[in-house]
């Protein structure tokens, strides 16, 4: 943390000051050693007093889950699926309890069909942004959390249950390459030890778009997601400058 901008800056100076000025004096009793000793003291307090306010804020780690998808709209004789995730994780948190979370996954989503004979897997690369609310203390170690936010969907694959792809060559795509969502969910945040923290959440993804690119048709995504994950420090936000301060 800088001393910048701060009124610490300006008792450290002060007090370093008159250190050197004790150093210098022609005279130096006993008294002045004594003065000067407090005063070097005090500045070591000081400095890191002002490096203690600088709890780190943002951690990032692995994560991973399960998913159970299936669709809702213009679609009928469908069963919940289940299916991986796997990923990583931005986490801020604030002395407010206010945070954000950034994330980068990959979902299998889809639906079981056909009295579930068959599958239809739609893999997706998955960037959910969440707005947070952290519960408690800052600094305790068990904080509840509760999350919303907008969930960017980007297609890498479509097969069955055979691992058939399904999705068509490159001139007659079946299924949109993009979707949009909406997430939701509540968990918390346990520290395991001295700022590693293992993270747990269930959610669900509401898909906001058609899935495909059929005329006359309107399939939406649609599941619920249980993820755990593991958090070790990156460094400290200044939102006041904007700036990451890592370790």
């Amino acid at each position: 943390m800088r001393l910048a901008q701060s009124p610490l800056k300006d008792m450290a100076h002060w007090m370093l000051y008159w250190h050197i000025i004790y150093d210098y004096m022609p005279q130096r009793t006993q008294t002045h050693i004594q003065m000067k000793n407090c005063i070097f003291l005090l500045l070591a307090m000081v400095i890191s007093g002002s490096w203690a306010q600088a709890q780190e804020n943002v951690s990032i780690g692995p994560v991973v889950g399960v998913s159970i998808a299936n669709f809702r709209g213009d679609i009928s004789d469908t069963d919940w699926k289940p299916g991986l995730t796997i990923g990583g994780f931005y986490n801020y948190s604030s002395k407010s309890g206010f945070g954000f979370s950034g994330q980068l996954l990959f979902t299998q989503l889809g639906a079981q069909i056909n009295n579930k004979t068959n599958e239809i897997n739609l893999n997706y690369i998955q960037a959910p942004l969440l707005a947070t609310f952290y519960f408690g203390r800052y600094g305790s170690p068990l904080r509840p959390k509760i999350f919303l936010g907008p969930n960017l969907n980007f297609l890498v694959g479509a097969r069955d249950k055979n691992g058939n792809n399904i999705n068509g060559d490159s001139n007659n795509r079946v299924y949109s390459p993009f979707d949009l969502g909406l997430t939701f969910g509540a968990g918390l945040n346990y520290e395991l030890t001295h700022k590693i923290w293992l993270n747990f959440d269930a959610r669900y993804g509401l898909g906001l778009l058609d899935v495909t690119r059929l005329d006359n048709s309107n399939i939406k995504n649609n599941n619920w997601g249980i993820n755990v994950g593991l958090s070790f420090p990156l460094g400290t936000y200044d939102k006041d400058t904007g700036r990451l301060r890592t370790r």
